[in-house]
């Protein structure tokens, strides 16, 4: 909007009827995944209050009684320099839960404005906690959907579908394609060391 940007709740309880909640994190932030679940009653969001131009991109987490009114701001990750996720970071959709703790798959941006994913590994009952975080992405753009288009270069997550082991990955591609990848859960916690 004229105002920035921010992030806005609408809930639905049949897919046919939403109620809007209106603004619940003030501009400049987006990136917001709420956790699927409550944890020790609070409601849990990831979101990017942050800017490069004051103090980075970085993810950080909220807590809330409502799932409306968020407070407890605490910064999780940040850019690591030199590396795949230099320049910004983002959530992607909600954080997968597993045994051995929240699965949340980034997006990262390095230098040359290259965006891949990476995952972090967050406990499960206190999130706050990194277990574990990605030193290779997990996916990178590849193919020629992903290397061309509006914004080259570019794979960017917001939605999945989780069927056991088998995580069904919407992405962007480019900002001009949504795109589809299947990932194993096995095999990204493997490659978190865990």
């Amino acid at each position: 909007s004229d105002k920035g940007v921010g992030v806005a709740l609408r809930t639905t309880k049949d897919w046919k009827t939403f109620t809007s909640h209106g603004m619940i994190l003030p501009p400049h932030n987006k990136d917001c995944a709420i956790f699927e679940e409550t944890i020790g009653g609070k409601y849990y969001a990831l979101h990017r209050p942050s800017s490069v131009d004051i103090g980075g991109n970085y993810i950080w987490l909220a807590s809330s009684l409502d799932g409306i009114h968020w407070g407890d701001h605490q910064c999780l990750a940040k850019t690591r320099p030199g590396q795949w996720d230099s320049v910004r970071i983002g959530a992607g959709a909600a954080p997968i839960k597993t045994n051995a703790g929240w699965l949340e798959i980034y997006h990262g941006a390095n230098e040359q404005h290259e965006y891949c994913l990476g995952a972090l590994l967050l406990d499960l009952e206190h999130p706050a906690k990194v277990i574990a975080r990605s030193e290779q992405p997990i996916m990178y753009p590849q193919m020629d959907y992903e290397l061309t288009g509006f914004f080259g270069h570019v794979i960017f997550t917001n939605g999945h579908i989780v069927r056991g082991d088998e995580v069904i990955l919407y992405y962007g591609a480019a900002d001009e394609v949504v795109c589809a990848a299947k990932l194993s859960v096995k095999e990204i916690l493997s490659s978190l060391n865990v």
